[in-house]
């Protein structure tokens, strides 16, 4: 980058390139599940209705970070913007959000590793573009034929290596959870 694009943006590369935010998605599912629920024939939501309906009739979370959950949702592929609308890009229908379901802006906004090994790899998988899950899924099947003893992350992982993908995380969090046992 050019000094000249640090000294006239100071502050917009620092936002983007030091401070990236993740969501939890299951936790991001239900909030927009919730706000689907609310309007259940509309076409899309606006931010307002997110905030209404999160902040104020659901006194989960304030303005603000639903506006901040918002702008992540969108950045991860949850939500989908067209004009001024906010369309879900996962059928609402499916997800069952519990009746004292509570959620706190450092649950929201955390990674969680929470969320299974497997589905973390895949993710990161399907997200290099170099291959789906589908297909990550049926090469690690035909790893584990010819090696059985194996447990089906590291075929993962294994394939992950073909691909020329970063496995570094997943390797220490596998040898963290076998050295614990």
């Amino acid at each position: 980058m050019s000094p000249n694009v640090l000294q006239q943006y100071p502050q917009e590369i620092q936002i983007v390139c030091v401070h990236p935010i993740f969501v939890n998605k299951d936790l991001s599912r239900k909030l927009i599940a919730i706000v689907s629920a609310s309007k259940r024939s509309a076409q899309g939501y606006t931010e307002q209705d997110f905030v209404t309906n999160l902040s104020f009739k659901k006194n989960l979370l304030d303005p603000d970070t639903v506006k901040e959950f918002i702008s992540s949702a969108t950045n991860e592929g949850l939500l989908v913007q067209r004009d001024k609308l906010f369309i879900p890009n996962f059928s609402t229908t499916g997800v069952i959000v519990p009746l004292d379901f509570a959620v706190s802006r450092e649950e929201l906004f955390s990674e969680s590793r929470e969320t299974p090994l497997v589905d973390r790899i895949l993710e990161a998988v399907s997200a290099s573009g170099k291959m789906t899950k589908k297909d990550a899924i049926s090469r690690a099947r035909e790893v584990l034929k010819s090696v059985k003893y194996i447990p089906f992350e590291l075929a993962l992982i294994s394939i992950m290596s073909d691909e020329g993908l970063d496995t570094r995380h997943f390797v220490e969090e596998i040898k963290e959870k076998w050295n614990k046992s």
